[in-house]
């Protein structure tokens, strides 16, 4: 048996002396339990006391560098938290700033004799009614115009006690130099150094307002607020009207208002889809221009119509709709509004919409056709209707809408149908004078063209009629068409023949307008009167404007029997017109009569390339919303 002495110190730092005894293969440990010398065990003790005095040196060290550590980490743990409190500090300053600057962005006026800028109720402009006199661009661009023309002197109006113009009405060479109010919309903004360019637009009036903040009574917190403003949004603007040394070439009022307060009445929430100088754009082929296209304008239609072009092309399809009403009156006619659902198709086609009726079958209105005609048979002598009629045609065309808006005129005449068609004729030209004569159309004309480029619609007055015999003899003098004398009364004229007719007559007769009498009667309405000597020949005429028709009609059948006949000849169920058929039954007056595509004719007076800019909302086979 062997056995080792070997010292160790316990988990309390005390020194115990320990002996292996090894016996086989395995080692015992037990503690030594002896009686030493006493040398033996001075030494021992002396180096045990060395040895614990090293350990707890050790210990001491480890204790020392423990706590040097832990200094460390608290020197470090300080610092780091000193950073994140800088940073918190640096964080909650930028965001007090963003706060202060967001507050600016959004600074609402309470009082407008107080702060001259900021977001405002109506209610606070109504407050100061007795000091304010709104005006929008169209006044003052009305206004402005009679100092340009020298106008103006019998409508004099001012307030003696202020610079401030208060009233409407007033003489346009007060307006300069004054402080006014004007409300629009901003459609455009630019900041350069201490100035601020706005563009105000309302309908097709657009005026520069400039902010200059070197004037004492405006600071930079309002530049900041100017700045920030979203175009569309509608502000209230209190300036001086000045007439500036360099002539504005961005809008059409030269005159320039220099802002003392701006107030916004409502914001623009929502991203706009496009910008309206993009959509205002003159319409090129040209490559690298910005183009805002055709679908992205009708899904957004509401913006789409804020363009100045879109403007001008309603009011003058609102112009030509007064005009034709006023002219109709003017000749004793009555206007009438006749039913838009029907039990049966008013054409008798299969171009109607089909709809359930409280479990009946109902169309919509394809035209007024038969009411109008009912109407005549009631004694009413001559009638028209403004309204929407609807055509169930899949064509994806330039000049195709499943709904538009039909001028439908009726009347009797005394000798011979071609009465009515010289009177429908004069009405067209009475609508072309009076949209080319009037100043202010000129303006709206001019506004379209800027956009939408075309030649000038031209007329004669004597307009040139060709029967339709003789339309296609043109045809086949220019090689437009190839056919023998005996087919062209069996010929359908197609769209792109009449293009190239139009073509013809314009060079030879140097109009865009024309009319075309005498279609084959196979071509024409059930309800349609046909030449006592050629039943082949109906009496019918079209209008056309630069080759395309806008006015189809004709003399109607006005005797009971030959109308049953012609309703067999078409292969038509009478019992579903008995309701048309009786009225005919207790006499009818001899009678023709129109009817007139709205949108088709402004497109052609105005050159413009899809009847899609003319109608206000379209709908075609592919859209039915907005």
């Amino acid at each position: 048996m062997q056995m080792y002495c070997f010292t160790i110190l316990n988990k309390f730092n005390k020194v115990q002396k320990y002996i292996s005894i090894k016996q086989g293969f395995y080692p015992v440990f037990a503690k030594i339990i002896f009686i030493p010398s006493q040398n033996r065990l001075k030494l021992f003790r002396s180096k045990m006391e060395n040895e614990a005095e090293k350990a707890k040196q050790e210990g001491s060290n480890i204790s020392n560098n423990a706590e040097e550590m832990n200094e460390k980490k608290k020197e470090k743990k300080a610092k780091k938290l000193a950073e994140k409190e800088k940073k918190l500090a640096k964080k909650a300053e930028r965001e007090n700033l963003k706060n202060e600057a967001q507050k600016i962005l959004e600074h609402v006026c309470e009082d407008i004799n107080k702060d001259n800028f900021g977001y405002i109720k109506v209610s606070i402009i109504k407050k100061n009614n007795d000091k304010i006199k709104l005006y929008n661009l169209e006044e003052v661009y009305n206004a402005l115009m009679k100092v340009d023309s020298l106008e103006g002197t019998n409508q004099k109006r001012e307030d003696t006690t202020s610079n401030t113009v208060v009233g409407p009405e007033l003489d346009a060479e007060h307006l300069l130099q004054k402080d006014i109010w004007v409300r629009g919309r901003i459609h455009d903004i630019r900041s350069k150094g201490s100035l601020a360019f706005i563009i105000l637009r309302h309908k097709l009036y657009s005026m520069q307002c400039i902010l200059d903040i070197k004037n004492n009574d405006n600071n930079k917190n309002m530049m900041k607020w100017v700045s920030n403003l979203s175009l569309e949004c509608i502000v209230d603007i209190n300036g001086k009207l000045i007439k500036p040394e360099i002539q504005i070439d961005s809008t059409n009022i030269k005159y320039e208002i220099h802002i003392n307060k701006i107030y916004c009445i409502s914001k623009t929430v929502k991203e706009l889809p496009f910008l309206l100088k993009d959509a205002n754009m003159k319409e090129t082929n040209e490559e690298g221009t910005i183009k805002v296209n055709q679908d992205n304008r009708l899904n957004n239609r509401c913006i789409d119509l804020r363009t100045y072009a879109n403007y001008s092309i309603f009011y003058l399809q609102s112009q030509i709709c007064t005009i034709f009403k006023n002219f109709l009156l003017q000749n004793n006619f009555i206007e009438i509004h006749t039913p838009k659902l029907l039990g049966e198709s008013s054409e008798g086609g299969a171009n109607a919409f089909q709809i359930n009726y409280f479990n009946q079958k109902g169309f919509l209105a394809q035209s007024p056709q038969l009411y109008k005609q009912m109407c005549i048979n009631s004694g009413f002598d001559r009638v028209f209707e403004i309204s929407p009629v609807f055509r169930a045609e899949n064509s994806n065309t330039y000049r195709h809408l499943c709904e538009y808006i039909s001028l439908d005129v009726e009347m009797t005449y005394k000798y011979d149908y071609m009465e009515n068609v010289f009177f429908y004729d004069s009405m067209f030209k009475h609508i072309f004078n009076e949209l080319t004569k009037c100043k202010k159309n000129e303006l709206f004309i001019k506004t379209i063209k800027n956009q939408y480029p075309s030649e000038d619609f031209q007329w004669l007055n004597v307009t040139p009629i060709f029967t339709y015999e003789e339309a296609i003899k043109l045809l086949i003098k220019h090689d437009k068409l190839n056919l023998k004398e005996e087919e062209i009364l069996m010929y359908d004229m197609s769209t792109d023949m009449e293009k190239e007719l139009g073509k013809i007559v314009k060079a030879s007769h140097h109009t865009d307008y024309y009319i075309i009498i005498h279609f084959p009667s196979a071509l024409r309405p059930f309800y349609t009167m046909y030449k006592e000597d050629d039943p082949r020949i109906s009496n019918s005429y079209d209008f056309f404007m630069r080759g395309e028709e806008i006015l189809s009609g004709s003399q109607r059948i006005n005797d009971v029997n030959l109308l049953l006949d012609n309703i067999k000849r078409f292969n038509l169920d009478a019992t579903k017109l008995n309701f048309y058929i009786d009225s005919f039954a207790y006499s009818s007056y001899p009678h023709s009569g129109c009817g007139i595509g709205l949108e088709r004719v402004l497109m052609l007076f105005l050159g413009l390339n899809n009847i899609r800019k003319t109608s206000l909302f379209p709908r075609d086979p592919k859209r039915l919303i907005p």
